[in-house]
């Protein structure tokens, strides 16, 4: 199809959900759209573009051998009343081949989808390919949100960990979970980075965690810092008595991972994290499915994707397929446990992470941005139990007594609790 025009074709039964379909062979997705189509026109060149765009070539190909292969139309809902705000202009390609489209306006619709799962084959990079792919190139759509897609049991290993798993490697049975990123990301000397890990550990933080920003421009390099880090966190629990982790960067190009990943496992980092939207999905199951240690989906360059209210994936979604894929701790919204976040969304977030689900672990929530001891019993109100992890740096790196006194005071808070 080409990305400017809608042309439907004169058979349509192909892209069409039939009742004599198994259910089992699809995976089903449902979109918010605004478009200057109907409905059923903009769902069906939704369908095509992502599918079989072209279903016959007279000696090539024909319906009859490409009916598998075509993602079904199961509903069309109109939005009455509803358009959607920062829509983008429509645009149509005047060429010799197709003519401009004369329909004008701008109509809401959720599409309910049905997409063969040989589309996907189990592929974690399909997921975006076919779900998302060039939908928001097509001219007719003004705006498009991907709301629900569910994978089925089996796509991607889950979490290795999970919640419990995580709790149990520092020899606890329930949370909160303090953990302090590196900051500032860039700029600080190995040693001081080990000092303030060690510190903040002494204090009485349960983690540290590498900033994303931190590069290492050698193998060398990377392997001296890990073992800096480890260092500061046995010093951390010889004097504390308890047990800490350490999460060590893992974001890098695709040619360094696996060594990278090696030497984490060799030197006994206790976790990872990576940043799945720019290493690529895929990053995720390629480590769960080894059971080495817990991973942190990162995620850094998510916000593109989940920001906007009318172009995007919504954040359940996302973090529906994370646990899927393997990771064990995710990142929730920046506006999570305040008034600024839908409370249904953030429903909707925590049950897609923390439901139960026959054969795959929960993913432990990880809140981050500005948070204190004084809104603790928000957090916990917001994930529905104390289970998850707090990253704090701001609070204790700007506390008038010091980062010491600072991460004692936030850790008596939580064992109080």
């Amino acid at each position: 199809m080409s990305s400017g025009n809608l042309v439907i074709p004169t058979n349509t039964k192909p892209y069409v959900w039939s009742d004599e379909l198994d259910k089992s062979e699809f995976i089903f997705a449902t979109y918010r759209v605004t478009a200057v189509c109907s409905g059923d026109k903009a769902a069906l060149g939704m369908a095509m573009e992502q599918s079989v765009s072209t279903e016959i070539i007279k000696g090539y190909a024909s319906s009859e051998t490409l009916g598998d292969w075509t993602i079904r139309v199961c509903g069309v809902t109109s939005i009455p009343n509803e358009t959607a705000q920062d829509a983008v202009p429509p645009y149509f390609l005047n060429t010799e081949v197709y003519s401009a489209s004369q329909e004008t306006g701008s109509n809401c619709f959720e599409i309910d989808l049905a997409i063969p799962a040989r589309l996907l084959y189990g592929k974690p990079a399909q997921l975006l390919n076919v779900m998302v792919g060039e939908l928001p190139r097509l001219g007719f759509l003004t705006s498009l949100s991907l709301i629900e897609a569910r994978l089925p049991v089996g796509f991607g290993p889950g979490p290795a960990f999970g919640r419990g798993g995580i709790l149990a490697l520092l020899d606890t049975q329930e949370g909160p979970l303090l953990c302090r990123a590196m900051r500032p990301g860039v700029g600080l000397d190995t040693s001081t980075m080990a000092r303030l890990n060690k510190d903040v550990l002494v204090g009485g933080f349960h983690l540290v965690k590498d900033d994303e920003l931190i590069c290492f421009p050698t193998m060398g390099k990377y392997r001296e810092h890990l073992e800096a880090m480890l260092v500061a966190r046995n010093e951390a629990m010889q004097l504390t008595g308890e047990r800490k982790l350490y999460l060590a960067n893992l974001i890098c190009e695709p040619d360094e991972l696996e060594e990278r990943w090696e030497t984490c496992c060799e030197l006994g980092v206790d976790g990872v994290l990576v940043a799945p939207y720019i290493q690529g999905l895929g990053v995720l199951p390629l480590l769960a499915k080894q059971k080495q240690m817990p991973i942190l989906a990162h995620n850094s360059f998510s916000d593109m994707l989940t920001r906007h209210s009318t172009w995007g994936i919504d954040d359940a979604v996302l973090c529906h397929w994370l646990r899927h894929l393997g990771a064990d701790w995710f990142v929730t919204p920046g506006a999570f446990a305040s008034k600024a976040m839908n409370p249904l969304a953030a429903s909707n977030l925590m049950r897609a992470a923390t439901d139960k689900v026959e054969g795959i672990r929960d993913m432990m929530p990880n809140i981050q941005g500005g948070k204190h001891p004084g809104d603790l019993d928000t957090y916990c109100k917001a994930v529905g139990d104390g289970d998850f992890m707090l990253i704090v740096a701001n609070w204790v790196d700007s506390h008038p007594e010091g980062l010491v006194y600072a991460a004692k005071e936030f850790r008596d808070t939580i064992d109080r609790k």
